[in-house]
């Protein structure tokens, strides 16, 4: 079996780490199609809010498109600083026959300025044989949504991360297991 690595949109990476004391997960709440409220079918592998946040999916899957967006709150970080979502990288399988494609779309904001979305996108084409293998999908971007500054209570606000695979063309599938969102930090 074949690992593919996509990126798309890559960007040079800001060096801005995490806070001395990153915000700690405080509510995990999903939704959409690919993994159903009360499922239980995403989980955090981090707990916490640092330079990355890591996620797995129970139920996301399908032939067609399928969306999972994620919420989450989170407190106690050190105060004076805003944080953005600067990548994402899905792991799972991905089956395409000729003539497909499998797009991602990613949108990121947060829930103090719902309509400050960055979008991050990536595909896979299938222009050959059909593809059957494992692969890490990432995507960036320079476009970043931040946060509300962290008060006394450490809290960036609500985090919103909406995913959808989308097959396009002939045929295809997909079974994403794994999230990880980069994220950046700046001082407020």
């Amino acid at each position: 079996m074949r690992s593919l690595l996509i990126f798309a949109a890559a960007a040079p990476a800001l060096v801005l780490a995490a806070p001395e004391v990153p915000p700690k997960i405080t509510s995990l709440k999903f939704s959409g199609s690919g993994c159903p409220n009360n499922s239980g079918s995403v989980k955090s592998t981090s707990g916490v809010l640092g330079d990355s946040a890591t996620f797995t999916f129970g139920q996301l899957r399908g032939d067609n498109t399928d969306n999972c967006e994620i919420h989450i709150q989170s407190t106690g970080a050190s105060q004076g600083w805003q944080a953005a979502v600067k990548e994402v990288e899905y792991q799972g399988n991905v089956a395409l026959a000729p003539s497909s494609q499998l797009d991602t779309i990613t949108q990121t904001f947060w829930s103090d300025h719902a309509a400050d979305t960055s979008t991050l996108k990536a595909s896979i084409p299938c222009t050959g044989p059909a593809i059957k293998d494992a692969v890490t999908i990432k995507s960036s971007t320079n476009d970043l949504t931040w946060s509300k500054c962290t008060g006394a209570d450490g809290n960036p606000g609500i985090l919103n991360v909406n995913f959808r695979p989308v097959v396009q063309g002939a045929s295809g599938t997909y079974d994403f297991k794994q999230a990880s969102w980069g994220l950046v930090w700046r001082k407020c």
